[in-house]
């Protein structure tokens, strides 16, 4: 994987991170909560949302399910990504 990709993927992790966590105060749902209904263990999730770990697809699909939005919601918009370059 080049360096730009490596830099890449972790931007859309922060990015996805960040979408979550609007989503979870637009319900004013805890990351708690979000782990208890996903059945991901809460230290597990607490690093994806703060970005030290990538979430993987069936993590987003878990969170797509939970919180009543499709997994792609979840991910950054192309004009997000290209304006955080």
């Amino acid at each position: 994987m080049s360096e730009s990709n490596a830099r890449t993927g972790m931007r859309l992790r922060h990015l996805a991170a960040e979408e979550i966590r609007v989503l979870l105060a637009r319900r004013r749902m805890s990351a708690a909560e979000l782990a208890r209904q996903t059945g991901i263990r809460q230290q597990a999730l607490s690093r994806r949302m703060t970005g030290e770990t990538a979430f993987d697809l069936d993590d987003l699909e878990r969170i797509a399910d939970v919180l009543g939005v499709t997994v792609a919601d979840l991910l950054p918009t192309a004009q997000t990504t290209n304006t955080s370059r």
